[in-house]
């Protein structure tokens, strides 16, 4: 019995090892800190161009693969603008961008961010399979606090 007891506790020490220093997996944003963000949306859906401002936090991450950014002030009357998702964990050029609220669903084609600023090209070229219309622009973030 003691020797059984003193062999589970010994497995049990090295998988718990073995668990605590696996390395968390890097996302593309690691470097981006959580905060509040000035955004700028401008995009150009069927010809017309359209404009929504306002103040952003996030980026989080914990909830999917993707990183989301919630809408904390709006400038002008789009009030269903809840949030963004900006890319997957692991790459942003590909990724989604989708603004539910302006029925914006795209694929990233261009992206640079630093410490405390965040620039994405997108574009939906009609062949998503979302069904949403052509639509191409950018969403730039600038850290506020």
């Amino acid at each position: 019995m003691k020797q059984s007891t003193l062999k589970w506790l010994s497995c049990s020490l090295i998988l718990l090892v073995a668990i605590s220093c696996r390395k968390k997996e890097k996302g593309v944003l690691d470097d981006f800190d959580s905060g509040i963000f000035d955004f700028a949306c401008i995009w150009n859906k069927n010809g017309v161009q359209d404009t929504a401002t306002g103040e952003v936090s996030g980026p989080d991450a914990s909830a999917a693969t993707s990183y989301y950014f919630n809408v904390r002030q709006k400038l002008g009357g789009i009030n269903s603008l809840k949030d963004f998702q900006v890319g997957d964990f692991k790459k942003m050029v590909g990724g989604p961008f989708y603004a539910p609220g302006l029925l914006i669903s795209a694929k990233i084609t261009y992206e640079e961010h630093d410490a405390d600023h965040l620039l994405v090209h997108f574009l939906n070229d009609g062949t998503l399979p979302s069904g949403a219309s052509p639509v191409s622009g950018t969403f730039q973030l600038t850290r506020k606090e």
